[in-house]
């Protein structure tokens, strides 16, 4: 017989279950009679009586108003309708407490009930005068860890605009912004559902800090943020909705609210140099989303996502375990180490600088005219001008054994002889060298690493004249150089590393080699001393660029890129008309320079992977 009173009662139970709004949520275990802690209902404490004795009823099409009189008789209270309350009600009751039965009238009929005094106030639950009777009472709660104005508008969506039985039917809280204290205008049932509410949601924020060993704290916190989440649509809980993902503030802008303390975009900012130990930066926050819900959404434990890039750690603020269990493995399994290999680079520069000379010289002296031809110059002209005499200094002995200094004139030192003379001069000149450099480095897979090897150079000048006052005797005045400096001058290698499991080093490899070919002056002329000086106004470069991808090596071998080479051939000839025309004679009145330039750069590189036991995923705190 007992247990057909628990069947009865197991059977009542479920109906109210089904017959409730969708937020009525009781999570309960058959075999083991356990309630997860996690869940809640959200129904009014309806209490006709505290004895909550046992009855038995059955009625067929009876009026709603003499079945709830009966009620208020059996426990003793005065009842008063209202004139939106009408219907017909039909059940079977065994055994069932007179609370229940009460409750599921009300449900059944679509009423709620208010209490004054010992007297029952049944409404229509949709009648506009719910206001009435449902403020009956201001009742303050705390709110500790979250904002209250989400809870109070959760409570007046979820469950008092559900407009539950035994609840206020109207929007009945409301907060105090300064206290951030929730304030409830309604009847003491609502002081118990919203004691509940609050000790669910109010509270303290999951907090959980990762060390990062291998990756950077920033890429780690952009995997999770644009990776991990958004392809994680129901880790919001709506229902396969995806999470609303913000970005982070612009830099240099403080966040409120979960995140309160962290600032934003310190040492992330450009232009600032200053050392801030225990910075952290808001990589994003998930909120929820909204679409396709019945229900308001409580988005103040959002999850928070700051890395601190001095600490090498990722801190996870707010969100559920489930969530935040989530990113722990992620962060395990991603924060792996990553390949690096040691690489020796040779750079070498092989000049080679040569030039062949061979010139004729000619000197023909008379006492009135002189030619000469050389590799510089050819000229020919009078000795001195007509009626003038030249003289010509001579060394003749002094008759003490020594010599003497004797001026005679031009025309008795030469007469009517004239005299020639001939110099060869043939030279070859040959000079080579080398510049090397000789950098050895640490490489890490998909980063890029520089070997920078360039210097600063003057690429142009520029002249100011300032004038200062002037006098009766000239001007005064100052000159200001202006200096632009280049700074690419020289050899930059630029690569980035790609490091196999098989032993093989794929790079893309961009050296850069620059070098001085000319200048580019011009005439600059000073006002106030009236000297003209050369300004330099340009630097014109030699380049030698190549831009190579995905170039292979295997561990331990040595990749030589050549070819690199420029060259420059001069050759200068000068010679007498006519005569240095003339075959195989001609040679004698010919000079002719010829210079070569030829240099070529090498570059070698060798690398070696490095192969270490230690462990490559990183322990949380």
């Amino acid at each position: 017989m007992r247990c057909n009173h628990i069947k009865r009662f197991l059977s009542a139970a479920l109906l109210l279950t089904f017959m409730a709004p969708s937020g009525l949520s009781t999570a309960m275990m058959c075999n083991a009679g356990e309630t997860y802690s996690d869940s809640m209902t959200l129904s009014g404490d309806v209490k006709l009586t505290d004895k909550n004795e046992l009855i038995t009823l059955s009625l067929r099409d009876s009026d709603v108003k003499q079945v709830l009189r009966m009620f208020a008789d059996k426990v003793g209270k005065n009842i008063v309708f209202h004139s939106s309350v009408k219907g017909k009600v039909t059940l079977d009751l065994v055994n069932m407490p007179i609370n229940n039965a009460f409750d599921l009238v009300l449900q059944i009929a679509g009423l709620n009930y208010y209490t004054q005094n010992n007297t029952l106030i049944v409404i229509a639950k949709d009648n506009a005068d719910n206001a009435i009777f449902s403020k009956q009472e201001m009742m303050v709660f705390p709110v500790k860890y979250v904002n209250a104005a989400k809870i109070a508008d959760f409570l007046n969506r979820n469950v008092f605009g559900m407009k539950k039985t035994g609840l206020s039917g109207v929007d009945a809280a409301t907060v105090n912004t300064a206290t951030n204290e929730l304030i409830v205008f309604g009847m003491e049932s609502d002081a118990a559902i919203v004691r509940k509410v609050i000790e669910q949601l109010d509270r303290e924020p999951l907090t959980k800090t990762f060390i990062v060993n291998h990756t950077t704290p920033a890429e780690m916190a952009n995997m999770i943020c644009n990776m991990l989440l958004p392809s994680r649509g129901s880790a919001n809980g709506q229902g396969g909705k995806a999470p609303a993902i913000s970005a982070p503030p612009s830099p240099g802008v403080g966040t409120t609210g979960g995140a309160a303390g962290i600032v934003t975009g310190g040492a992330a900012s450009s232009g600032d140099s200053e050392i801030k130990l225990g910075e952290g930066i808001v990589a994003c926050t998930v909120a929820t989303s909204t679409a396709g819900t019945t229900t308001s959404p409580f988005d103040v434990q959002n999850l928070s996502i700051s890395y601190f890039p001095q600490r090498g750690t990722i801190t996870l603020i707010g969100g559920s375990e489930a969530q935040q269990e989530m990113i722990d493995k992620f962060i395990k399994e991603n924060d792996t180490k990553q390949p690096q290999a040691y690489l020796e680079v040779s750079i070498v520069e092989l000049n080679e600088e040569g030039s062949k000379e061979f010139t004729n010289a000619w000197n023909i002296d008379s006492k009135n005219w002189v030619f000469s031809f050389s590799s510089s110059a050819t000229s020919v002209g009078r000795t001195s001008a007509p009626g003038a005499r030249e003289l010509i200094a001579v060394q003749r002995p002094d008759g003490n054994g020594g010599q003497q200094t004797v001026y005679i004139p031009r025309e008795t030192y030469y007469g009517n002889n004239a005299y020639i003379s001939w110099h060869l001069n043939y030279l070859i000149e040959n000079r080579k060298g080398r510049v090397l450099a000789n950098p050895k480095l640490l490489i890490t897979s998909g980063q890029e690493s520089i070997i920078d090897l360039t210097q600063d150079y003057v690429e142009k000048v520029t002249s100011e004249f300032l004038s200062s006052a002037y006098t009766t005797g000239g001007g005064t005045g100052s000159v200001q150089k202006t200096y632009t400096i280049g700074k690419d001058q020289g050899i930059k290698i630029t690569l980035t590393p790609f490091i196999s499991p098989e032993g093989y080093v794929t790079m893309n490899i961009k050296p850069e080699y620059a070098t001085i070919a000319s200048e580019v002056t011009s005439p600059v002329y000073d006002e106030t001393t009236g000297e003209v000086s050369e300004d330099l106004q340009a630097t014109l470069l030699s380049r030698r660029n190549l831009d190579l991808k995905n170039i292979r090596i295997k561990d331990g071998e040595t990749l030589a890129i050549g070819g690199m080479i420029q060259e420059n051939d001069t050759k200068t000839v000068r010679k007498i008309p006519v005569l240095g025309d003339l075959p195989v004679i001609g040679a004698a009145f010919r000079s002719t320079i010829s210079s070569k330039t030829k240099s070529e750069l090498v570059i070698l590189l060798t690398p070696r992977i490095i192969n270490d036991g230690e462990g490559a995923v990183a322990d949380s705190l």
